[in-house]
């Protein structure tokens, strides 16, 4: 396997001079887990008999989209998360092109608004 070449920035590539023929730069990847706790804004039961771990949100604060998918991948199999947004249109980031619904759609949880959010039940 080539050695990568290019560093980061200057300080990696003098340190990268002095461990030459010790150590790979970045040869893998170290997957980690930052342990933290979720604290649902509703909780309730849909008619499938999961648990349904409800969260309202009005905008996505910076590392909220992170934040949910760990979520969403952390939660046991007969829970489910679901979001009540306010305006479903709404960008996920200023500038963006995505919205909060269309995110919620591609990773999957899915979304109501307060005028819906009683369909979650019914599912």
């Amino acid at each position: 396997m080539p050695q990568k070449k290019k560093f980061r920035n200057k300080f990696e590539a003098t340190a990268a001079e002095v461990l030459k023929g010790l150590c790979r730069y970045e040869p893998f990847l170290v997957p980690y887990i930052t342990e933290r706790n979720y604290i649902p804004d509703f909780v309730g039961t849909g008619s499938n008999g999961k648990t349904l771990l409800i969260e309202c949100k009005g905008f996505f604060r910076v590392g909220d989209i992170q934040k949910y998918k760990a979520i969403r991948n952390s939660i046991q199999d007969e829970q489910e998360l679901v979001f009540v947004l306010y305006d479903p249109n709404k960008k996920t980031r200023k500038g963006g092109k995505m919205t909060m619904s269309s995110w919620c759609e591609k990773e999957g949880i899915r979304w109501f608004t307060v005028d819906t959010i009683k369909d979650a039940f019914d599912a």
